[in-house]
């Protein structure tokens, strides 16, 4: 009787309750061919603040889009989950005269809106309408020298592009024109947009649209705004858009490192990652997780998702995250099982990588930070998520 109460309470310490996950993981990765050198894992108890979980976590892997949940960290830390992107108009100073005729140009100026779409520049024209303007003797210029002039990120293997649009300050639709197919000039298409819904609503324009920069003594006729940054990044995580990964890490650097660049942006992202008290274990080249230069060890992620739980905008990081069975890129996995509506997650997905990080709470209530990154030539992309959902699932019925 003695004997079995000592060994209930040793099977009830946390050194045992560690021990027991870490069997459990060991034996889902060996199912399913991989434990080898190719696969990262960290598991840490944020509740009980201790790792319960650690397999070659230190290693630096290909992140995929696992890289978002740095970008989405960086956004969050240096601007806020209320932030709003905007695109600005502009027009001569001395406005239309009392035919409603405006002399002169107008100007669209984008700021690196990534969601802006015809309804918005809608807006824009309603805005115009409100001054009385019936007649635009020249032309809709479209100004987007916010960021530079690059239309992908440098450090991408050619075939990338196909996943994202050509990046811009200002860009309608992520960059898609007639057929479903990516304009050239994202800037100009917007322009000439907004050029056909003025006609459209009545207002002539006599000159088609054009690109140029908002001179110094234009005065701005108004804006509009887009949804709230949480929003932009539920809608980047959720479904893993790479198109607003990048446009945000051109606008972190624009804001905040000086240049509209990839280059800036990976910049603030890195310092916003030694803020958290992330120091190592990153290299960042984009913000997407395209570049094949990017790298992230599996302790550096629990690290930032540890970190990221702590602040008191958590609620908006967490609420981005993909749910197991019911949303975004996890919406078909891990259903009928304990971490479906449980675990919110970030996936990953490349050629040569196959990652998923995040939250999932444990049977007893404690909430736990994992990364799972799984590298290497030929992956099985079936195989790698049956064991990262097998994991996730043990985590989801542990009770550390």
């Amino acid at each position: 009787m003695i004997a079995g109460l000592l060994l209930a309470v040793v099977l009830l310490t946390p050194a045992a309750a560690s021990a027991s996950v870490g069997s459990q993981i060991t034996s889902i990765l060996s199912r399913h061919g991989l434990a080898g050198s190719g696969t990262s894992v960290g598991v840490y108890d944020l509740t009980g603040k201790r790792p319960l979980y650690d397999l070659r976590w230190d290693v630096l892997r290909l992140p995929a889009s696992n890289e978002k949940l740095v970008t989405s960290a960086a956004a969050l830390a240096d601007w806020s989950a209320a932030h709003r992107f905007s695109t600005e108009l502009y027009g001569p100073v001395a406005g239309p005269d009392a035919a409603g005729v405006l002399d002169g140009d107008v100007y669209i100026r984008g700021l690196g809106d990534p969601s802006l779409r015809a309804a918005g520049l809608g807006v824009l024209v309603a805005k115009l309408q409100s001054f009385g303007i019936t007649k635009i003797t020249g032309r809709v210029l479209a100004d987007d020298a916010y960021f530079d002039g690059l239309r992908t990120v440098p450090s991408w293997r050619p075939g990338m592009v196909a996943y994202c649009g050509p990046l811009s300050a200002l860009t309608l639709d992520e960059g898609f024109g007639p057929g479903g197919r990516y304009v050239a000039d994202p800037a100009l298409w917007t322009a000439a947009k907004l050029t056909r819904l003025l006609r459209a609503a009545g207002v002539k324009v006599v000159h088609a649209a054009a690109r140029g920069v908002v001179p110094a003594d234009a005065t701005r006729l108004g804006a509009e705004s887009s949804a709230a940054l949480e929003h932009i990044l539920a809608r980047m995580n959720k479904e893993s858009d790479d198109f607003y990964a990048e446009e945000l890490l051109k606008d972190l650097g624009a804001s905040f490192g000086g240049a509209g660049t990839t280059a800036a942006g990976a910049s603030v992202a890195v310092q916003g990652l030694k803020a958290l008290g992330v120091t190592d274990g990153f290299r960042i080249r984009d913000g997407s997780g395209l570049s094949y230069q990017d790298k992230l060890s599996a302790h550096a992620i629990v690290r930032l998702l540890g970190a990221m739980s702590r602040r008191a905008d958590f609620a908006a990081y967490w609420g981005s995250l993909s749910v197991a069975g019911k949303d975004g890129t996890l919406a078909d996995r891990m259903k009928g099982t304990r971490a479906a509506g449980n675990v919110h997650g970030k996936t990953g997905t490349l050629a040569a990588a196959s990652c998923l990080s995040g939250f999932v709470t444990s049977a007893n209530g404690h909430l736990l930070a994992f990364s799972v990154l799984m590298n290497g030539r030929g992956l099985s992309q079936t195989r790698a998520h049956d064991a990262q959902d097998g994991i996730a699932e043990a985590l989801a019925a542990a009770a550390p």
